[in-house]
C-alpha cells in the first residue's frame, strides 16, 4: 500500500514536470532551449505511463503526438538557425566558438532526430571544416533504469516492522520515564 502511494505520488509528480516543460517550451523562442524542453516533457510523459499504466494511453498518445509536431516544426527552425550560425562563423562575425558552440548543440538534436535528411550531413560537414566539434546528444535517463520497484512485500513488511519497533520503544520510554 505506501509502495502504491508512492509511484501515486511519484506519477502526479512526473506529470507536473511534464506540464512544466511543455508550458517552457511553448513560451521560448530559442529552438534549443525548445527542443531540450520537448524532450524532457516526452521522457516523463512517458515514465508517468510506465509508473501508471491503468491511465487512460489515448491522453498519453495525444500529448506525445503534439510533442512530435512540435518537435518537428522546432527541427526545422533549427535547420535555419544553424544555417545562418555557419555563414555567420564563416564571415568572421563574432567569436568563432561562441558561434560554433550553440550550432553544435543544435547539430546534435538535428542528427538524432534527422539522421537521414542530407541538409544536415551538409551542415555538419561545414560545422566540422569550421573546427567545431559537435555534443553527443544525450538522451532524458527513463524513470524505468533509475527506480526499481520491488517485488511485492519484502520491502512493506520491513518497513512495518521498524515502524512497529520504533513504536514500542517510544512507548518503552514513556513509561519508564513516567515511573
Amino acid at each position: 500500500m505506501l509502495r502504491r502511494w508512492a509511484e501515486a505520488r511519484m506519477y502526479r509528480k512526473t506529470v507536473q514536470i511534464a506540464v512544466a516543460e511543455l508550458r517552457r517550451a511553448a513560451r521560448t523562442a530559442n529552438a534549443l532551449e525548445k527542443l531540450q524542453a520537448l524532450t524532457v516533457a516526452e521522457q516523463k510523459l512517458r515514465d508517468a505511463l510506465w509508473l501508471c499504466p491503468e491511465e487512460s494511453k489515448e491522453r498519453f498518445e495525444t500529448g506525445l503526438g503534439e510533442i512530435e509536431r512540435s518537435r518537428n516544426r522546432t527541427l526545422h527552425e533549427a535547420l535555419r538557425a544553424v544555417e545562418r550560425l555557419l555563414v555567420a562563423a564563416e564571415q568572421g562575425i563574432g567569436e568563432p566558438r561562441a558561434i560554433l558552440r550553440p550550432a553544435g548543440e543544435l547539430l546534435g538534436f538535428l542528427d538524432h532526430y534527422l539522421p537521414d535528411d542530407p541538409r544536415v550531413e551538409t551542415l555538419s560537414a561545414r560545422f566540422h571544416r569550421l573546427g567545431g566539434e559537435q555534443p553527443t546528444y544525450q538522451p532524458v535517463t527513463p524513470l524505468a533504469e533509475m527506480y526499481r520497484r520491488p517485488e511485492g512485500g519484502a520491502g512493506c513488511s520491513a518497513l512495518i516492522g521498524g515502524l512497529l519497533l520504533v513504536l514500542f520503544l517510544s512507548c518503552l520510554s514513556v513509561y519508564v520515564i513516567a515511573q
